[in-house]
């Protein structure tokens, strides 16, 4: 059986972290010999611990990382800046005013850079590889359930892993085939031989190696899946039993307990408690200093709007924002004014009722800036999901809510710029493909929330997204 993880490596890497920032520490006091042993050690102790919290946080400590040397060192620049700050804190308020050396600070802070690099450049790499020379880490799986369905997984897996998949599928079994059953077994993945049925498992596991059982049967027998994964617990094997995101989305799926009973939880509420405060703190700051830097822009829009055509400045219109409420979304006027237009069919490249400054407004998305008033009133975000009018049209009778998953959006503020936004989901929605695209890239934005993705989306939105080609 395998012995060892993926859980292990990382472990492995910590510490590989931990003595490295040791041995830094170690080679500085012998240098500069600034503290006494005590005071460095709790001085290295504050900053490993932030460092290794900071990665931990977002989730550095993976296999998949330490094979990838710029992904390395952001990972290290972002834990190791933070950390350092807060030792260098707390180094200052310790020591006494006029007794402080910022050179052998700062060479300190070298140094452990310096190791932290030769750590993970030299060591882990190097362990990583023979690791995976040796195939320590390759699992065998076998599978269980339909053999269309099991057919299915293998052909995914294979496609997303492809030579770097770490399972090794040794075997199907179908788990409607009876002992001695002389009808021949259903056909097989490609280099997965059928073997039977579930009798044929369990006495297969007798006599081979497995450590990975994928029950891949359909949830409309759920009866059938717990039959099977009641005979899996004589088994030493981790057992998975593949869910299926037609029937609900899984993506924030995990056990819970209500009433005393373990149960799935399909969906989490994103953004409650302390990140739903930070959130809100970044909106209304950034909305703030936003309005005050643009307000001469938008000045000169207005009076450009004004002279070019007759209608008001301001455009309102209904959108379809946190919880499905409605609300009214301000935007610059780019288009004359239609009394008809309900906004249900939406713009496209070349529409006529744009006017000329209108076209500038939005090819330069000026004619979004008015939104930030619609995060200071709490019905936006600055970034996140593309806020759309209820009832949109993408393609002949289809409604852009009708499209799988949409609604998922619903559970965060639409927000001025986004993940979509700069991804080239700016312009009209007038394809199928194109929503479906906008709806994936806004739900991968919602599972990966983090203050610093917001801020790498803002920052795009300013170098790249607002003047940036959009796809109609």
């Amino acid at each position: 059986m395998t012995r060892w993880t993926h859980g292990l490596v990382n472990r492995l890497v910590l510490l590989c972290d931990v003595a490295m920032a040791a041995l830094a520490a170690i080679i500085a006091h012998g240098r500069w010999d600034f503290l006494s042993w005590s005071q460095m050690a709790i001085l290295w102790a504050i900053g490993v611990f932030a460092f290794v919290q900071i990665l931990q946080t977002g989730r550095a400590y993976r296999v998949e990382h330490y094979t990838r040397p710029l992904r390395q060192l952001g990972h290290l620049a972002v834990a190791g800046v933070p950390a350092g700050a807060l030792l260098a804190i707390c180094y200052y308020a310790i020591i006494p005013i006029g007794s402080t050396n910022l050179v052998a600070l700062l060479g300190w802070g070298i140094l452990t850079a310096l190791t932290l690099i030769f750590g993970r450049f030299v060591l882990v790499r190097t362990g990583v590889a023979l690791v995976k020379t040796r195939g320590v880490l390759r699992r065998n799986a076998v599978i269980i359930g339909d053999p269309a369905r099991a057919r299915d997984l293998v052909r995914r897996y294979r496609e997303e892993e492809g030579a770097n998949g770490l399972i090794t599928f040794v075997g199907m079994f179908d788990e409607g085939h009876m002992p001695g059953e002389m009808t021949p077994p259903p056909p097989a993945p490609d280099g997965v031989p059928a073997m039977g049925g579930l009798a044929d498992l369990l006495e297969y596991v007798k006599h081979n190696p497995v450590d990975i059982v994928v029950v891949a049967k359909s949830w409309d027998d759920p009866a059938a899946i717990s039959t099977i994964a009641n005979q899996m617990y004589q088994i030493a094997a981790d057992v998975i039993v593949e869910l299926d995101p037609e029937r609900f989305m899984l993506n924030d799926a995990r056990i819970t307990r209500i009433a005393g009973e373990p149960a799935l939880q399909v969906q989490q509420q994103p953004l409650k408690g302390s990140l739903g405060l930070l959130k809100g703190v970044e909106d209304y700051v950034v909305a703030t200093i936003g309005l005050i830097l643009t307000a001469p822009i938008l000045l000169v829009a207005a009076a450009a709007i004004k002279l070019d055509s007759p209608g008001p400045i301001l455009f309102r219109q209904p959108r379809v924002g946190l919880n499905n409420r409605v609300f009214s979304c301000f935007k610059l006027r780019t288009m004359r004014v239609d009394l008809s237009d309900d906004g249900s069919r939406g713009t496209t490249k070349d529409d006529p009722r744009i006017t000329r400054i209108g076209a500038f407004l939005r090819s330069t998305s000026i004619d979004e800036l008015p939104q930030l008033i619609n995060v200071l009133r709490g019905e936006m975000s600055v970034v996140g999901p593309r806020p759309h009018v209820p009832n949109m049209q993408v393609a002949t009778n289809v409604r852009y809510e009708a499209i799988r998953q949409y609604v998922a959006r619903y559970r965060m503020k639409p927000g001025i710029t986004g993940w979509a936004q700069i991804n080239g989901m700016r312009g009209g929605i007038n394809t199928l493909e194109k929503a479906e695209r906008g709806v994936e890239l806004d739900l991968f934005y919602i599972e990966h929330w983090s203050i610093w993705f917001d801020i790498r989306i803002m920052l795009l939105t300013i170098t790249k997204g607002m003047a940036g080609p959009a796809v109609f």
